[in-house]
């Protein structure tokens, strides 16, 4: 079931909260976008295909198909999935890459604040100005180069010579697997044996393949993760702070305020005002 809550419209862009509970892992019919259409996912993880691209998206990597492109989609049956769904058109669409984006610290907030600002009915020009600055925020990863068409920081780099293309696609079908994991539950305690064991492999070849095809480490993702999802929990409008920490697997309250302020710029109590209008 799919449920489509429309949050603005204004001129060249729109927003919708997107809220989907599948029955089965099988793809979805085939849409075709009018316009670029950014999915920006707030929990949850599944796989879409746009135009040429076919990609695991969950809270760290967002996505763009153009205007015309078919796009499906899988999700696991029974898990919630939530995404905004940035609908762009003209000047707005200028500079997005289609395909998957990385969703660095900054665009992660110009997102719920642009979220926010639409479910408060904010003055049109806000909107618009949030609007611009999210796809600002997206046009680049955070070494300041555009994001490839994997959505790795490392995609528009020359990779030497080396593994067939079979072996990158398992590699690639690891990492994905990696991701999915940690976003289904972000406070789970998982330890790279606990991973490796999960996903049949050893540590250290999780480890390294991880690391090469997204440009980090397990680690710092998992990091990034549960980040995002404080982030959301703060913009529905947690209060227990050292509650939400031991939720997301956070060490206490003050390893949460060090990785959004880290991830952010700021901390949970200055997001959460910001998010609360």
């Amino acid at each position: 079931m799919r449920t489509v809550l429309p949050l603005v419209s204004g001129d060249g862009f729109e927003l919708a909260r997107v809220t989907v509970r599948a029955d089965t892992p099988a793809w979805s019919e085939p849409e075709t976008a009018a316009a670029h259409r950014l999915m920006i996912v707030r929990s949850g993880a599944f796989r879409a295909r746009t135009g040429r691209h076919t990609l695991l998206a969950d809270p760290t990597l967002a996505y763009v198909g153009g205007p015309g492109d078919e796009q499906s989609i899988a999700h696991r049956p029974g898990a919630q999935d939530v995404c905004t769904a940035v609908l762009l058109s003209g000047p707005y669409a200028a500079g997005l890459r289609q395909g998957a984006i990385p969703v660095t610290g900054a665009a992660a907030l110009a997102h719920r604040l642009l979220v926010a600002a639409a479910r408060s009915a904010a003055d049109p020009l806000e909107l618009a100005e949030r609007t611009a600055r999210l796809v600002g925020a997206l046009c680049v990863t955070e070494s300041g180069r555009p994001a490839g068409p994997t959505g790795s920081p490392r995609a528009a780099e020359p990779r030497p010579a080396g593994p067939g293309r079979a072996t990158r696609r398992a590699w690639r079908a690891l990492a994905d697997a990696a991701r999915e994991l940690l976003a289904q539950n972000p406070g789970d305690r998982l330890s790279l044996l606990d991973l490796a064991r999960v996903l049949g492999c050893s540590p250290h070849h999780l480890s390294r393949v991880f690391h090469r095809e997204t440009g980090t480490t397990l680690s710092r993702h998992r990091a990034r993760v549960r980040a995002l999802a404080a982030l959301d929990a703060l913009d529905a409008g947690a209060a227990d702070l050292a509650g939400l920490a031991a939720d997301l697997g956070f060490a206490d309250h003050a390893h949460l305020t060090r990785t959004l302020r880290r991830e952010f710029g700021h901390t949970p109590r200055s997001l959460r005002a910001a998010l609360a209008g």
